[in-house]
């Protein structure tokens, strides 16, 4: 996509963060891959200086960045360019920060948010065991206790749950009330009953690591609920409308990298004397990619700028995240075909192999294609 559409600031933006991906994430992929773990070292730099990925939605009388959502998709896009799996990491942030932004009050603003601003890091758990992709099944429960309520339940897949300081945990106030008795609760790390449960292992974003969490009477008072009795899923799909954006963008930079890998190689690649790129089946395959990756950045772009003029961007979001989804998947497979019989080689200095495994764990991450298809359906057929 031109860069027409971003100001100077947002060009000087995407320039710094090309450069910090290109210094910070991009020599410590394999490493990462192959560990399942962000290096030590790594993970301050990632969450503070100079990266500072924890507080991009952060406001800055927190010490926050302030960022909008054009600007963070920027970022997200050169990340996922970079090494995908550690979008979550950013995203786990976006999505504590705005649970706070859309449902807290100021002060429980200033206590929780100053913290990630500090480089610590928050989750989100939301997915219960059993219900997945539908909240409004959740059994996981808040039962008043004095000043407070006792938590209980499992959530599943909560990412970076091993290394969160703070929690953002919803749980069924009024059972009897299903869906409209959600509510919000912040947790914080070291709290009796809150036990990480089984890590996930996964196909790929590796170096992400999700985790199952138990909740186990934990106590929270009423001073850390966010927003009112049955607010919480609200405040759930709100958030996550905002999130899903930035997902987008995150997808479309792991398909920059498969396009621009498939581009080298097939210029590269001689068969019968000629680049495989003179071979039409190539050459209109990857002309129509390209294509597609910006009419899908478009998609994201048109999203941001709604969420950034507080309009209302369900339907959007959701086409964006559609759209980029199907977009990362074309590209990794077309990846994994042009390159052939080195797609499969975990030697081979371009991460094919990777890139594949990242897209397919990855497109059903804050809903599947088949949700979002569900959304944009629901809001056109009104």
């Amino acid at each position: 996509m031109a860069d027409v559409f971003f100001t100077d600031e947002q060009k000087t933006l995407k320039n710094k963060y090309r450069e910090l991906v290109a210094e910070h994430l991009i020599p410590r992929a394999r490493e990462i891959d192959e560990h399942d773990r962000v290096p030590k070292d790594l993970l301050p730099k990632l969450t503070k200086e100079p990266i500072r990925l924890s507080a991009l939605s952060v406001p800055k009388k927190f010490g926050g960045l302030e960022l909008g959502q054009v600007e963070v998709g920027i970022i997200a896009e050169e990340v996922g360019y970079g090494y995908p799996a550690m979008i979550p990491l950013m995203e786990i942030a976006q999505l504590y920060s705005h649970v706070l932004l859309l449902g807290g009050t100021e002060n429980q603003q200033k206590r929780f948010l100053s913290q990630l601003a500090e480089g610590k890091i928050g989750c989100y758990a939301l997915t219960d065991e059993g219900p997945g992709s539908d909240p409004t099944r959740m059994k996981s429960t808040a039962k008043p206790d004095g000043d407070g309520f006792k938590i209980y339940g499992k959530k599943r897949l909560i990412t970076f749950a091993d290394l969160a300081d703070l929690y953002a945990i919803f749980a069924n106030e009024v059972p009897e009330k299903g869906a409209k008795g959600i509510s919000a609760f912040i947790i914080e790390k070291g709290t009796a009953g809150l036990k990480l449960g089984r890590h996930v292992p996964y196909l790929g974003l590796l170096g992400h690591r999700a985790y199952e969490l138990n909740l186990e009477g934990i106590y929270v008072s009423k001073e850390n609920r966010i927003g009112g009795q049955g607010d919480g899923l609200k405040i759930a799909l709100s958030v996550l409308s905002v999130t899903r954006i930035s997902l987008s963008w995150g997808y479309i930079g792991l398909a920059r990298a498969a396009l621009e890998a498939s581009i080298k190689f097939a210029k590269a690649r001689q068969i019968s004397n000629q680049p495989l790129s003179d071979y039409q089946a190539i050459r209109f395959k990857l002309a129509e990619l390209a294509t597609q990756i910006d009419a899908a950045r478009m998609l994201a772009y048109r999203a941001s700028v709604m969420a950034d003029k507080k309009l209302v961007h369900r339907k959007e979001t959701s086409m964006s995240k559609l759209a980029c989804a199907d977009v990362l998947i074309k590209s990794v497979d077309l990846a994994a075909r042009i390159h052939a019989g080195y797609a499969g080689d975990k030697d081979y200095p371009v991460p094919v192999e990777r890139y594949l495994r990242d897209a397919y764990s990855w497109i059903s991450a804050q809903g599947t294609p088949e949700v979002q298809k569900l959304i944009i359906a629901r809001e056109i057929l009104l």
